[in-house]
């Protein structure tokens, strides 16, 4: 089971995602099926609209699909390497208050993950991300998020 802690997590974001740490992604829920991403409207995050700028959603969408599939690589010790390759996004109404945005494929990462192990071939894997509303459960946006997965060669 792919587990973190909430220091664990501000420790990684800071390192790897500092951006993605000051625009106040936090992971809400995570196990071997889904992955949530919580996103809070802000003053570091906020576009001159009065919502949620389009590109800490899409840091909390990347979050939901990227965090299992890096635990998942550093669990198994996999030499493999993770790329976003392509995002697609769209927007239905303003992100305001709170946002969640939920991936529920993991099992299609895991898959991918597995495969990149044993090919030299790079592996693709195409997720879909919702963010909703936390208060009215309404469709905020949705993303559309490739990863290639290539195993690393020569380590």
């Amino acid at each position: 089971m792919l587990k973190i802690s909430s220091s664990q997590f501000a420790i990684f974001l800071w390192r790897y995602l500092p951006a993605a740490a000051w625009m106040g992604v936090r992971v809400e829920f995570l196990d071997d099926q889904v992955c949530t991403s919580r996103l809070r409207y802000s003053w570091f995050n906020r576009n001159p609209f009065g919502s949620i700028y389009f590109v800490a959603q899409s840091a909390a969408a990347e979050m939901a699909t990227g965090l299992p599939a890096y635990l998942m690589i550093r669990k198994r010790k996999a030499k493999v390497a993770m790329l976003v390759t392509d995002m697609e996004m769209s927007f239905h109404k303003q992100a305001r208050g709170t946002v969640y945005f939920r991936c529920d494929q993991l099992p299609t990462i895991f898959s991918a993950i597995r495969k990149a192990e044993l090919t030299d071939d790079p592996v693709s894997c195409k997720l879909e991300v919702q963010g909703l509303d936390a208060a009215t459960g309404d469709l905020v946006s949705t993303f559309t998020v490739i990863w290639r997965f290539r195993r690393q060669k020569g380590k």
